[in-house]
């Protein structure tokens, strides 16, 4: 039997976490990127790899971007995220504020 590594392990695992918090079946899953049922089933238990075209399909019937299922820490990663969305929101709108202030006197 082949070894499976790291990667695939971490994709596997957040390929089922990310299904399930979108809500979706396998089936429907596999019929949103046209694959069988039992096709992601094996990516879920690591039988099996998807090509990068899978991957693209996964990410996009998910919602997600395609890297985000390649990371060992996702939720934090995403957590991460937002925080850093919601800071950059907040430079944005103090730096607007500033402008339209001096513009208008």
């Amino acid at each position: 039997m082949e070894k499976v590594s790291n990667l695939q392990v971490v994709f596997a695992n957040n390929l089922k976490t990310r299904r399930k918090m979108a809500g979706l079946t396998q089936m429907a899953l596999a019929s949103a990127i046209g694959v069988s049922t039992s096709f992601i089933t094996e990516i879920e238990t690591n039988r099996k790899a998807p090509s990068f075209q899978t991957i693209e399909k996964i990410a996009g019937a998910l919602g997600v971007p395609a890297w985000t299922l390649f990371t060992e820490y996702n939720d934090h990663l995403r957590s991460d995220l937002t925080e850093s969305k919601e800071m950059l929101k907040l430079i944005l709108k103090n730096k607007l504020s500033d402008t339209v202030e001096e513009v208008l006197g």
